[in-house]
């Protein structure tokens, strides 16, 4: 569909060369560079927790206690 559109922008003459500035090597992010997320800790929190709640689910099943 891309392809198609660009063909159609040729044939009418409305494609023109993209004369769009290259970022160069110090504007790119490198992964190295990227601070860690906003909301990293509460993230790292809830996956602790949801770890815990099933590894207290399979002791649970493993006893043969009924779930909660």
């Amino acid at each position: 569909m891309v392809r198609d559109r660009r063909d159609i922008a040729r044939k009418d003459g409305t494609a023109k060369a993209a004369a769009a500035p290259v970022a160069s090597q110090v504007d790119r992010s490198l992964a190295g560079n990227r601070q860690p997320a906003p909301h990293h800790d509460q993230l790292l929190a809830l996956i602790r927790a949801l770890a815990r709640d099933a590894a207290r689910a399979d002791r649970a099943a493993e006893r043969g206690a009924p779930d909660d």
